[in-house]
């Protein structure tokens, strides 16, 4: 898989059925019982596909534009599960912090705290642990907040 031509786009409505299903085989969504709107992200331009070969591979749906904390915001990343821990979902991440750093000086991202092996893949590309939100999506469940530094401030703002 690692010698195969991944080419990340921006995604169009026809590679929501294949992401669709990504979300269907993956957790955090299986277990929450949740679907992602593509759509909307579309129209945002905020949602992007890893293809090889023509066949979606992966998304990712972020925000690169500082918006909490001085950061963008990593709404959803998927891979399909055939071709999970091929590195596709390191390089769509990559890519979203490439992107980010134009605009913003961190990524956050929000984690299921049932999540075990998202939250070490993060944890293995630079992610730390900044936080944590109870009953944000479920009572009884939480969302750990992860951040990453992607360049140092300038220190051009006021003081």
């Amino acid at each position: 898989m690692r010698n195969l031509s991944i080419k990340i786009v921006p995604m169009s409505l026809s590679h929501v059925p294949p992401c669709s299903d990504i979300v269907a085989t993956s957790e955090p969504w299986k277990t929450l019982r949740e679907g992602v709107d593509f759509s909307a992200a579309i129209r945002q331009k905020q949602a992007h596909v890893a293809v090889i070969g023509g066949a979606v591979a992966g998304f990712v749906i972020f925000t690169p534009e500082p918006i909490f904390a001085r950061g963008g915001y990593l709404r959803a990343i998927g891979v399909a599960s055939a071709i999970r821990s091929s590195g596709i979902g390191r390089k769509l991440l990559v890519f979203a912090e490439k992107r980010t750093a134009e605009k913003a000086a961190n990524l956050y991202l929000c984690v299921s705290s049932f999540n075990g092996p998202a939250q070490a893949f993060y944890r293995k590309q630079g992610y730390e642990r900044v936080g944590t939100i109870d009953g944000l999506v479920r009572s009884g469940m939480s969302e750990h907040i992860y951040r990453k530094t992607l360049r140092q401030r300038t220190g051009r703002g006021k003081r």
